[in-house]
This record gives C-alpha cells, structure tokens and sequence, in this order.
C-alpha cells in the first residue's frame, strides 16, 4: 500500500480533496454530533491526515458513519457510503480509527469521548 498512497507534497490537489471529502462528510453525516475542538493537520510528514475532536462520539462510530453504516434504530439501509465509497476501513481502537479516503490515511482521534448514546441522551434531554 506504501506505494499507491499519496504524499503533499507529490500530489497537494489530491490531499486536499481528501481533507476537504471527510470534513464535507463529517458535517453532512453529523458523525461528530456532540463534539467540541475540531481540529485537523498533516501528520506522518504530509502523507496522513490527522483529524481530533473534544468530547463526542469515539472514533470508530464517527468511522462507521463516514462508511454508511445506519446506527441502531436510524432506519436507515447504510447501501451508501458518506464520501460515495472511496472510504475504506483501517485499524481501530477505542481511542483512533484509521480510514484510506482516495488512498490518503485518514486518522481520527477522540480525546475524552462519551459515545454516540451518551450524546444523543444529552440532546434530547427534555429541560
């Protein structure tokens, strides 16, 4: 994979579509509902990038939204991908997730999330 993935400086156009597909998504897909301090960089020497909220969701539930996969009870089919299906999935752990959009690493990190049930409780607490 090393070789098909895309560098900044080999291909600025292209790393920035990539940033700018997974931002549209994110937002379109309300996947970082909740969260707070969105913030977002080149990492690994321009070939990554590097995207970290506050709160929210964990990474691998933002993931699976960017992947149309339909949260519990959403109703909907998940048959379409976020960023119309140049998304693949990565590793991931409770803290980070690891998508490949147009074969740039994307990495999405949390730092103290409460999980999407925890968020959706807390909007629709009545007051």
């Amino acid at each position: 994979m090393t070789d098909q993935v895309h560098h900044l400086l080999d291909n600025p156009t292209r790393y920035y579509e990539v940033l700018g597909r997974v931002m549209s998504a994110l937002r379109e897909t309300g996947a970082l509902n909740g969260a707070t301090h969105l913030d977002w960089w080149p990492g690994n020497g321009g070939r990554t990038w590097e995207i970290e909220w506050q709160g929210g969701p964990f990474p691998a539930e933002a993931a699976a939204r960017l992947l149309g996969v339909p949260e519990a009870g959403a109703g909907d089919d998940g048959t379409e991908h976020a960023v119309r299906g140049l998304v693949a999935p990565g590793r991931g752990s409770q803290e980070r997730a690891h998508l490949v959009v147009l074969d740039v690493p994307v990495n999405l990190r949390a730092i103290d999330p409460i999980g999407v049930s925890q968020v959706w409780a807390t909007l629709t607490v009545t007051r």
